[in-house]
């Protein structure tokens, strides 16, 4: 068998896959219906967080899950026209709500989470990209101490996956960042915390070094998936291409994909949402910061101050609902002195989430030479390189620098 391998989507995992896989000695194709890193993987936070191994599947959940079935808090919003199909992702996600999961789970999310940033931080050197680096760590804020309290199992999580972090009093976080509006009670710092001036940057960064080492990418819409002599047959609205091996990474849109060969949906879809907002007068920030109790991060941008969302659950392809953008404005306004709105209309993005937070990677259960690498939910940015390498492993026969168990494909395929 040849060393053709076809890398089906271009977010920022496919492009890692694609990255360590050529670093193997395979040849490979990296195909998306856009550019590299142009989709889902261009509009996060940009936070390549050590902290953000904390499960959605949270016990404090529970206390108010009343709050949330009825879209009462900013940080969840349910669509309930497509709340039927979501039940059986629900119930199993509600299950997790427990601590010894919670635990469990985030202790296998910092596994990869540690290794994939340190992978990162030698990727972007070598890519040339030191200069899109904010090392001013993260900062977690909250206006309630009720609200501080209720995330001490995170704390908890922290400390045994021993991620530093410093808990301020206000007066501490307001020397950290001194164009706060004087709101918060306290914060968490995130020390080590790394943040992107632009994720999509380094998205094009990591394909450029790609392409210079001789990798092919190709843009086309990736119809179908066949089995055939060679290897597979991946057909697009261009033609079809032969490889010996796949590796489908395509985030939201792979169960389209991997379904037509027998696999079920295991996905829910988090709709997340953007603005870009400029500061007021000579008003900085120098670190991303999560605003708990408005549920919004906000984080210092090329273009701006880039404020995300919480979470909408609902359809893929249903329309725009910025309702929750509409929601945490005024409370950004409370927080912070920001002028004027820099786009035109707010981005949005398709997060794909499993319910236990941990991404599936590996061989799929029941065809050869075909590999899957999708489901990050809010972590495809700071997971990418580790993925990569999880899955050049894979296909390389090389030993895996952990256990990827909890990945496994087969748990839901």
């Amino acid at each position: 068998m040849n060393q053709s391998v076809s890398v089906l989507g271009a977010g920022i995992i496919g492009i890692c896959c694609a990255l360590e896989l050529q670093r193997r000695g395979y040849q490979v194709t990296l195909i998306d219906r856009r550019g590299p890193g142009e989709e889902t993987s261009s509009g996060n936070a940009g936070i390549l967080s050590y902290s953000n191994i904390t499960p959605l599947a949270d016990p404090a959940l529970l206390h108010r899950l009343h709050r949330l079935i009825l879209n009462l808090d900013n940080d969840f919003l349910m669509h309930y026209p497509h709340l039927a199909s979501l039940l059986p992702w629900l119930m199993r996600f509600l299950r997790r709500c427990r601590r010894e999961t919670f635990m469990r789970d985030g202790d296998a999310m910092n596994q990869l989470t540690r290794a994939s940033i340190e992978l990162h931080k030698r990727w972007m050197a070598e890519a040339g990209a030191n200069e899109l680096l904010n090392r001013g760590g993260a900062l977690k804020l909250y206006r309630e101490h009720t609200t501080f309290l209720r995330d001490q199992l995170e704390r908890e999580l922290l400390q045994q996956c021993a991620v530093r972090h410093e808990v301020l009093d206000a007066q501490q976080a307001y020397e950290l960042e001194p164009d706060l509006k004087p709101i918060f009670s306290c914060a968490v710092l995130i020390e080590e915390s790394l943040s992107l001036r632009n994720p999509q940057k380094l998205c094009k960064h990591y394909a450029r070094m790609f392409g210079e080492a001789g990798g092919q990418v190709q843009q086309a819409d990736v119809q179908s998936l066949r089995a055939a002599a060679a290897g597979w047959e991946v057909v697009t609205e261009q033609g079809s291409l032969t490889a010996s091996r796949v590796v489908v990474s395509m985030g939201a849109w792979t169960p389209e994909v991997i379904g037509q060969l027998g696999y079920a949906n295991p996905l829910a879809i988090e709709r997340g949402y953007h603005t870009v907002l400029a500061p007021q007068g000579d008003a900085s920030l120098s670190r991303p910061v999560f605003d708990v109790d408005a549920s919004y991060v906000m984080a210092p941008m090329e273009a701006g101050l880039r404020v995300t969302t919480g979470t909408n659950m609902t359809a893929r392809e249903t329309s725009p609902d910025p309702r929750q953008l509409g929601h945490v404005m005024p409370r950004v306004r409370e927080a912070f002195p920001v002028a004027g709105e820099l786009l035109r209309e707010p981005w949005m993005g398709r997060r794909p989430t499993l319910p236990e937070s941990l991404p599936i990677i590996g061989p799929a259960p029941r065809h050869e030479n075909l590999w899957l690498a999708f489901g990050h939910s809010h972590m495809g940015l700071t997971m990418g390189p580790v993925t990569g390498q999880l899955v050049a492993n894979f296909i390389s026969g090389a030993a895996q620098p952990f256990d990827v168990s909890s990945c496994a494909p087969t748990r839901y395929l």
